[in-house]
C-alpha cells in the first residue's frame, strides 16, 4: 500500500507569511493558524493540503502551544500551497498588543451608526463595505482582549 505523502516539510511547522499591501505583518514558522473563513473559523495543521479560503475580518491566531500570535485581519484570502506554505493576504492587519482599542470602540460605534443609518441592503455594496467596517472594528477589539 502506497503512503501519502506529507506536505509541509520535514519539521512539522507551517510556514506562514501574513501580508497586507503595505508588506509583510508576520512571517512565522507554527504549529498550526486559526482563521476567520468567510464561512466560520477553520483551523490549519502542518501536512494540510492545498486550499484557498475568502476571509471575513476577525481574528487570526498563528501559533500553538505556548507561543499564540494574535492579529486583528480584515477581509482578505489564505491559500496553502502544495510545499504547506501558508500565505495570508489580507487589507489590514494589526498584531494584538499594537491594537488602540479605544480607537476601535471609537470606530465601532460609528460603524455600527452609519450601517443602522443605511437600512438592510445586503445586496448593496456600500452596505456590504459598512459591514466591513464594522466587522473590522470588533476584530481589533476582540484581539486586544486576549
Amino acid at each position: 500500500m502506497a503512503q501519502a505523502k506529507q506536505l509541509g516539510g520535514s519539521t512539522g511547522a507551517l510556514d506562514v507569511n501574513l501580508v497586507t499591501p503595505k508588506g509583510v505583518v508576520a512571517h512565522e514558522a507554527a504549529t498550526g493558524l486559526t482563521a476567520p473563513g468567510e464561512l466560520g473559523m477553520f483551523e490549519l495543521l502542518p501536512g494540510h493540503i492545498p486550499l484557498l479560503s475568502a476571509l471575513k475580518p476577525g481574528v487570526l491566531t498563528i501559533g500553538g502551544g505556548r507561543f499564540r500570535g494574535r492579529y486583528a485581519v480584515s477581509s482578505g484570502y489564505l491559500r496553502v500551497d502544495p510545499a504547506g506554505n501558508v500565505e495570508v493576504l489580507v487589507e489590514q492587519a494589526v498584531a494584538s498588543h499594537e491594537v488602540d482599542v479605544e480607537k476601535a470602540r471609537a470606530d465601532l460605534k460609528v460603524a455600527e451608526s452609519d450601517l443602522a443609518a443605511w437600512g438592510d441592503k445586503p445586496t448593496d455594496g456600500d452596505w456590504v463595505n459598512l459591514l466591513h467596517r464594522v466587522q473590522w472594528a470588533q476584530a481589533r477589539i476582540d484581539a486586544a482582549a486576549n
